[in-house]
C-alpha cells in the first residue's frame, strides 16, 4: 500500500499542508500566506497521488473535508490575494469544526473524496466519545520526545516570518507523530499489544473476502457489519430492510439471564445464586455484587466477573505448576449453546451467528500458516465478539 502521511493547518493568514512520503523519506510542504501561494503546486501534487492512501488523524471528519473543498473551488480564486484565500479556507475549516461539534454529517462522504483516506482516529475507535484520544495524548503514550501545542492562535493576523516558521515546525511534528502511530497500526512496533498485528492488512483481507468497505472501520463496526451481512443472508433481506428499532424492556429479570444448569454445592455460592435470582434491574439501576470465597473477593458487575486481588508473585516449583486455560470463543459458545438471540431479530440471527462461529473454529488452525485465512479468522472473531458487552 502506497501511503502519504499528512496534516493541515487552517489559520486566518496561513493555509498549510505538510505531507510525508515514507518510501522516499521526504517531506513536502505547501503553503499559502503573505509570502507565497503554493495552491497550484499542491493541486498538481494531489493529481499525481490519487491512487495513494492519505493517512491522517481525524482526517475523514476534518482535513479531508477542507482539502476536498479546496480542490473543488480553487480554480475560482485566481483573482484573489493569498490572504483572501487563507481567510476563505479558515472560515470553511471553522464551519467544518462547528458541524462536527453538533454531529452534523460531513459535506463529503468518504466515497466522494478525491483522495483515498486512512483515518487512524476512526480505525482505533477514538471517534467514540467514551474513548476519545487527542494526538497530543498519543504522542505522550508513544513516549515521543517532542510534544508540542500549537504556539499561535488560528485567528492571528500580521504573522511574522518567525511565526510562519513555528507553524510549519508544529505541523511537521504532528505529521511525524501520525506516522509513528501509523507504524503502531500496521504492527511495526515493540509494544506487546500491537507488535505484528497489521490492522490495515486485516481490513484489506476483510474487504476482499466479504465485500465490506471497512478500511476506516473500528473493530466493533466491522463486527457489526459482519453480523448484518450474515443476518441478511439468513433472513434473505437487504440492508435497507434491517429492523430499525430493538425490543425495549423496562426491566431485566436476572433469573432469566442465568442458565437452568447453573448450580453450586457450597453454602456461600448457593446463597449468592439464590439472592441474585430474585433481582430485577430497571433502566437506572446499577448492578454490583461481591462474594468472599476461599480468601478471594469476586466482584460481579455489568461488565462481567473479576477478582479483587492484591499484587502477588506466583512461581511454579516442584510442588505447584501454573496452568493457563484458554477457552475458544467462550462467550459466543455460551450464547449459541443456550439459544440466546435478540427478540426483535428472531432465531435467524442465531443461525447466522452460529455460521460465523463454526467457520471461525474451522479455519483457526490454518491461520498460523496463511495470512489471508488469518485475516478472515480475525474478521469472524470481531463479529462473534461484537454482540455482547464486556
Amino acid at each position: 500500500m502506497d501511503v502519504l502521511i499528512y496534516d493541515i493547518e487552517t489559520m486566518k493568514e496561513f493555509f498549510l499542508v505538510v505531507v510525508y512520503n515514507p518510501q522516499e523519506d521526504k517531506y513536502y510542504e505547501f503553503g499559502v500566506n503573505k509570502l507565497r501561494n503554493d495552491l497550484d503546486k499542491f493541486v498538481r501534487f494531489t493529481e499525481c497521488h490519487t491512487d495513494w492512501f492519505w493517512v491522517g488523524y481525524n482526517n475523514l471528519r476534518f482535513d479531508s473535508q477542507v482539502v476536498e473543498w479546496v480542490l473543488r473551488n480553487y480554480d475560482q480564486w485566481h483573482q484573489l490575494s493569498s490572504l483572501d484565500i487563507c481567510g476563505r479556507i479558515a472560515q470553511k475549516a471553522a464551519d467544518v469544526i462547528h458541524d462536527a461539534n453538533y454531529d452534523v454529517f460531513p459535506e463529503y462522504r468518504e466515497e466522494e473524496l478525491s483522495l483515498k483516506q486512512l483515518d487512524l482516529f476512526r480505525i482505533h475507535h477514538y471517534d467514540n466519545k467514551n474513548r476519545r484520544v487527542s494526538l497530543k495524548r498519543l504522542e505522550f503514550e508513544m513516549d515521543l520526545e517532542n510534544i508540542e501545542e500549537m504556539p499561535i492562535h488560528h485567528s492571528k493576523t500580521d504573522m511574522t516570518d518567525v511565526e510562519l516558521l513555528q507553524t510549519v515546525d508544529y505541523c511537521v511534528n504532528d505529521v511525524q507523530a501520525t506516522y509513528q502511530f501509523y507504524l503502531v497500526t500496521i504492527g511495526k512496533t515493540d509494544h506487546p499489544l500491537y507488535k505484528g498485528e497489521n490492522r490495515i492488512e486485516l481490513r484489506q483481507d476483510i474487504q476482499e473476502e466479504f465485500g465490506i468497505p471497512c478500511l476506516n472501520y473500528s473493530d466493533s463496526k466491522i463486527g457489526d457489519e459482519m453480523i448484518k451481512k450474515y443476518y441478511c443472508q439468513e433472513k434473505n433481506i437487504t440492508y435497507k430492510e434491517l429492523p430499525k428499532k430493538g425490543f425495549f424492556r423496562k426491566e431485566i429479570v436476572v433469573k432469566r439471564c442465568i442458565a437452568d444448569y447453573v448450580e453450586f454445592q457450597t453454602d456461600e455460592l448457593k446463597e449468592f445464586l439464590s439472592r441474585i435470582k430474585k433481582m430485577k434491574l430497571g433502566m437506572q439501576d446499577d448492578f454490583k455484587e461481591e462474594i468472599h470465597f476461599y480468601g478471594n473477593v469476586y466482584s460481579f458487575m455489568k461488565g462481567g466477573i473479576h477478582t479483587e486481588n492484591k499484587p502477588k508473585v506466583f512461581e511454579a516449583d516442584d510442588e505447584y505448576e501454573i496452568i493457563d486455560w484458554d477457552v475458544t470463543s467462550y462467550y459466543p459458545a455460551i450464547i449459541i449453546n443456550n439459544g440466546r438471540y435478540p427478540k426483535h431479530l428472531g432465531k435467524e440471527f442465531l443461525r447466522g451467528y452460529q455460521q460465523m462461529f463454526n467457520k471461525r473454529i474451522e479455519l483457526k488452525p490454518l491461520a498460523k500458516k496463511d495470512k489471508k485465512i488469518k485475516g478472515i479468522v480475525g474478521a469472524l472473531k470481531l463479529a462473534v465478539n461484537s454482540v455482547y458487552g464486556c
